[in-house]
């Protein structure tokens, strides 16, 4: 079925305040997703792109790398934003003598140099490197659910609620990214606060008296920047290498040559972020699908073993990347419609992941799914997530952990999004003790 482009005018697909406000546009995905697969989306304040949303064409896109690029523009943003981006990395970089024309991290680049830099820090992420970390992981899940349980009794006595997000999801992604890195304990919240600011988070004991948000991003992340040199000076500095991630990227080579200190920072503050934001989301948004849906959150504690097909179903239902985007740098054709060289595509993972003609119920919430062929780590083909296998062990271990938990918790109200269209991740989840 042909829909008359004119028909879906009023569809929104990219306002942030309406992901905040109303959580994801779902009858809007399912609409394109029926009538235009591929659908040229043009909106006041934003640069036209297709905008993608089944599957298949997800995954068509994705592994054509050599057509659909990353290198010109990688997330979707109105124009103010992306201008005012690309303004204040470019004062940053004149202000400390970099190469303006570099990308701001390895995401941004396309093979062959992309592949390069990845294989530096893939050895941190296989199954078999996990599988050494899987004792340590359990037993820091198992304290923060211990710490969640007395924080909710208590909160919850005082007549308060808990907030879930800062009692415990975002509490083991940050635990086990910073000590990857080999970075202080004593460090971790202050990072984990600064790369919440430069997404656009409202941290209050951040934020200066009258500073728009917006000045205090810039300030994260010149204090990120500044964190992260200091990090590198050190590294180099040191009479021993070490075995912790950071240590082997600053003394790692590429055709020769060490990464140069612009090249480092990126990579470092790319590993923190991208290793705290999704995990804390799915984490979050998982225990919110299973305190809404009962029956499948007493089907997990009676059959711990359903953990594995569970943390799969969360990451397809809470497809915490909403989009990705690509440059055509040749004309490719995709359902009869012509990308045309130069234009942009915008990948909607969560649309795809309730996409009818792979998912039986695409909208039934089920911990024993199998098959579950989801796309919720965005950047498939030569983009796949590095941190996939990362994000994967550490949910299951969140879940496991929790399991004597969810029957005694239950929500006190609806979650708060981060204004932040690549990934709208849940800022604050209220919760409480069972009655």
């Amino acid at each position: 079925m042909t829909a008359d482009p004119a028909s879906l005018e009023s569809l929104d697909i990219t306002d942030v305040a309406l992901y905040c406000e109303r959580g994801y546009p779902w009858e809007a995905w399912d609409r394109l997703r029926r009538e235009a697969p591929v659908y040229r989306y043009e909106r006041p304040g934003f640069e036209p792109f297709w905008a993608i949303t089944k599957h298949a064409d997800v995954l068509a896109i994705s592994s054509r790398s050599s057509i659909f690029v990353n290198s010109r523009r990688l997330r979707l943003a109105t124009i103010a934003e992306d201008e005012r981006m690309s303004s204040n990395l470019r004062r940053q970089a004149e202000k400390l003598g970099w190469d303006t024309e570099e990308p701001l991290d390895l995401v941004f680049m396309d093979d062959p140099r992309h592949r390069k830099l990845r294989l530096l820090s893939a050895q941190f992420f296989t199954p078999a490197a996990l599988r050494k970390l899987e004792r340590d992981l359990e037993q820091m899940a198992d304290g923060f659910a211990l710490g969640l349980r007395e924080q909710l009794a208590s909160d919850t006595a005082a007549g308060g609620q808990c907030d879930f997000v800062r009692a415990f999801a975002e509490k083991l992604p940050l635990a086990i990214i910073g000590r990857m890195l080999g970075l202080p304990a004593d460090d971790w919240m202050q990072l984990k606060v600064l790369t919440n600011v430069m997404i656009g988070v409202p941290e209050p004991t951040y934020l200066q008296p009258g500073e728009p948000q917006h000045r205090a991003q810039a300030r994260a992340g010149s204090e990120m920047r500044e964190y992260m040199r200091d990090v590198i000076r050190q590294r180099r500095a040191a009479a021993v290498d070490g075995d912790d991630l950071a240590s082997v990227l600053v003394h790692a080579r590429v055709d020769g040559e060490p990464l140069t200190e612009q090249q480092l920072v990126g990579y470092l503050a790319l590993i923190l972020g991208a290793g705290n934001e999704t995990t804390r989301n799915a984490i979050s948004g998982g225990v919110q699908a299973l305190l809404e849906h009962p029956e499948q959150r007493d089907v997990l504690c009676a059959r711990p073993e359903l953990v594995v097909p569970a943390s799969v179903e969360v990451l397809r239902w809470t497809s915490p990347v909403v989009l990705f985007a690509r440059t055509a740098v040749r004309d490719f054709e995709l359902r009869g419609v012509t990308i045309r060289a130069g234009e942009d595509v915008g990948m909607f993972y969560p649309s795809a992941n309730r996409d009818e003609e792979v998912f039986e119920a695409p909208y039934r919430f089920d911990v024993a799914r199998e098959p579950n062929r989801h796309l919720a780590f965005g950047g498939y083909g030569a983009h796949f997530c590095l941190g996939a296998n990362l994000a994967r062990w550490e949910l299951r271990a969140a879940l496991r952990a929790l399991i004597p938990v969810l029957p005694e918790m239950e929500l006190a109200g609806r979650e708060t999004r981060v204004p932040f269209l690549h990934v709208p991740a849940i800022q604050h989840l209220p919760v409480r003790a069972a009655a």
